[in-house]
């Protein structure tokens, strides 16, 4: 799914994409089928209604998932994929605890190698490796232009449409602006000149196959505007927005603000008073700031 989304131009985010097939999928399943467990405990900083270690459980009653008491290290915005069924076997005993208890409970253990252990911000299957000469070593280089959005010229050219991400520099010497990824046409991409240009701007999100946690809002069964609040970046401000429903697996969020590099394959994921909703992925984004300045 990964290599096959950056073959076509996408960014899947695949810590969303592991924690709904694998951990809380087939993880999920051994731990309960073979070991007989009756829940899995991850390290996630998230909570859940039915409590941290499940104290709260109700056989009848849908669990949520909430944002963890530690806001700054809140890891909901990754498990919004996470189906209903295995949220409800699932514990999350970080939930409560600040990061920094967690390192003095560690040290007061005496694991101090994990105490002072830095924090991983990458992919865990790639190792060391740079990413690029990961993703390399399954894509061929198939290369194209760089061609600027305002005047239709080609400034530059690449060696592969998997190499780059909406939103990134696209590191062309010779010029007094940088240039900046807008769009990827295959095997073109078009880019924009200054990191504020408003063709890397949007208020429209188009996503598709949403995930509900607990269930689809009432208002979108009953096609009306449900209001919540947006983020497709886990260490983004929320952005409050209005979801429509287009059909059954696509929607349409429509921001209060503009938001800068909406990329394709990411994922839009929904809060409201604490609670994660779930999220949808990335078709692409809406009109830009730019089609708006232009007919405005």
């Amino acid at each position: 799914h990964l290599i096959a989304g950056y073959q076509k131009g996408l960014t899947p985010n695949p810590d969303i994409l592991c924690n709904r097939n694998v951990k809380f999928n087939h993880f999920l399943n051994y731990a309960l089928n073979d070991l007989k467990a009756d829940a899995i405990a991850t390290g996630h900083y998230a909570r859940t209604t039915f409590g941290s270690f499940l104290e709260h459980y109700q056989p009848n009653t849908d669990v949520r998932l909430l944002e963890a008491h530690d806001k700054t290290k809140c890891q909901a915005f990754f498990l919004c994929g996470i189906r209903q069924s295995s949220l409800r076997r699932v514990m999350f005993p970080l939930g409560e605890l600040k990061k920094t208890e967690v390192k003095e409970i560690a040290r007061n253990s005496g694991l101090i190698r994990i105490a002072k252990k830095r924090e991983s911000m990458g992919i865990c299957f790639i190792g060391k490796r740079h990413f690029q000469d990961f993703i390399a070593e399954y894509i061929d280089h198939i290369p194209g232009n760089f061609i600027d959005v305002d005047t239709g010229k080609i400034v530059g050219s690449h060696n592969g449409i998997h190499m780059w991400t909406i939103g990134q520099r696209a590191n062309l010497a010779g010029f007094s602006t940088a240039y900046f990824i807008f769009k990827i046409l295959s095997p073109d991409i078009l880019v924009a000149p200054g990191t504020d240009h408003p063709s890397l701007f949007t208020r429209f999100v188009i996503t598709h196959q949403p995930n509900w946690i607990c269930y689809e809002p009432k208002e979108l069964t009953q096609n009306k505007i449900f209001e919540c609040n947006f983020r497709f970046q886990h260490t983004k401000p929320f952005n409050p927005c209005q979801i429509v429903k287009i059909s059954v697996n696509k929607l349409l969020v429509i921001l209060k603000y503009s938001a800068r590099a909406i990329t394709p394959g990411q994922y839009a994921v929904f809060y409201n008073n604490g609670e994660c909703l779930g999220g949808a992925q990335i078709s692409s984004p809406g009109p830009s700031d730019m089609y708006f300045n232009e007919y405005s």
